[in-house]
């Protein structure tokens, strides 16, 4: 994400004096969603704005601490509109190749290299793509709250030489989470681990995905506490700066229909057209058009 450095930057001067900075930085989006599953006015207006507020100081030693909060707004349908929201803080350190963040921590199954593979649309389009989310239960793990006050929990990162690692921990959930990947040029596999409070939060998945030349592919396995769902999402780009991704999804619970999904991204030079069409387990279809756009 593109950030800006403001005016406001301090403490960037000799040799042994800290280097202290704020960045802002965020993105927005707007269009229609369609959802055929409501009575009355399947098609809605949508929007959402999001601004990052990033703090860091570098000590004379290499080490950085930073602390960062997020504003997020935005409002689908034909009620009245809703407030914007601040995030509680993720404040932590980072060195050598570690990072130690606690508050509104990131989760490391939620972080895992793959996980969000195959997404489609404007807007996820129900996120039927992730093979955590099932008929029983969606997005049952710790991440970062964009508007609230998150898992309050402690995390550590480790990246070196393509290789990743992410342990967390949440007391206020009562949640465990790992996740470990290799990245090899254009190829990365990851698994990712975890355990809560109820064996409805435990859960583990594989994933595995690439490129050649335009062409994308990747895979993922889950299991939710026994409850299996795998994923195949592929994409293709075409011409000046339009990519074309689909994926299919299915869980094991008797009587629901396959995830799916298509979509499309075209640049605009600066912002970008994103659409797209899903069917969820459900059997509901899904869709959206709009642009989003980053600062």
């Amino acid at each position: 994400m593109k950030k800006v450095l403001f005016a406001t930057t301090a403490l960037i001067a000799t040799a042994g004096m800290a280097a202290a900075e704020i960045n802002f930085g965020g993105s927005a989006r707007f269009g229609v969603v369609y959802d055929d599953s409501l009575t009355t006015d399947e098609l809605q207006i949508h929007n959402r704005f999001t601004l990052n507020i990033d703090g860091s100081v570098e000590t004379d030693s290499g080490i950085e601490f930073f602390a960062r909060v997020r504003v997020r707004g935005g409002n689908t349908g034909v009620a009245g509109l809703t407030n914007s929201g601040v995030s509680a803080p993720r404040v932590g350190m980072s060195v050598a190749g570690f990072t130690l963040a606690t508050g509104n921590i990131l989760g490391a199954y939620e972080s895992a290299p793959g996980i969000y593979d195959g997404a489609v649309g404007l807007t996820g389009l129900g996120w039927g793509n992730l093979v955590g989310n099932t008929t029983v239960a969606a997005f049952d793990w710790d991440s970062f709250s964009s508007a609230g006050a998150g898992s309050n929990g402690v995390e550590v990162i480790y990246s070196n030489a393509g290789f990743g690692a992410h342990l967390s921990h949440s007391p206020s959930n009562d949640r465990t989470a790992l996740n470990a990947s290799y990245n090899f040029g254009d190829w990365t596999v990851a698994g990712a681990y975890q355990d809560g409070t109820t064996t409805a939060n435990d859960k583990w998945a594989l994933t595995a995905g690439g490129s050649f030349g335009n062409f994308g592919v990747g895979v993922a396995f889950g299991d939710n506490d026994g409850l299996q769902k795998w994923r195949l999402n592929g994409s293709a780009s075409f011409g000046a700066g339009t990519t074309v991704t689909a994926y299919v999804a299915e869980e094991d619970t008797a009587g629901v229909d396959m995830n799916y999904g298509l979509g499309f991204t075209h640049s605009l030079g600066g912002a970008v057209l994103a659409g797209g069409v899903a069917g969820t387990a459900g059997g509901t279809t899904l869709a959206d058009l709009g642009v989003r756009f980053s600062f």
